[in-house]
């Protein structure tokens, strides 16, 4: 697993190279099984995360501290 800036997190999402799920709160919202790619860890713990699908390889990224890390 790969650690991340958080800036790097967010300018993935930018690009267009990952799909931002940080306003989600179930895991319906990835339509895929996925596995984690990387995280972001600040002061107070991880505060971004990076998430792979495995079937189409689609990237996903939460990129703040809020309840969906602890929900994928």
């Amino acid at each position: 697993m790969t650690k991340f800036t958080q800036k790097q997190i967010r300018s993935l999402v930018q690009s267009g190279a990952a799909i931002d799920v940080t306003s989600a709160s179930e895991q319906s919202a990835i339509p895929e099984s996925y596995t984690q790619v990387g995280y972001s860890a600040g002061v107070y713990g991880c505060n971004g995360m990076l998430l792979k699908g495995r079937e189409t390889g689609q990237l996903y990224a939460v990129t703040s501290r809020t309840t969906a890390i602890y929900v994928f």
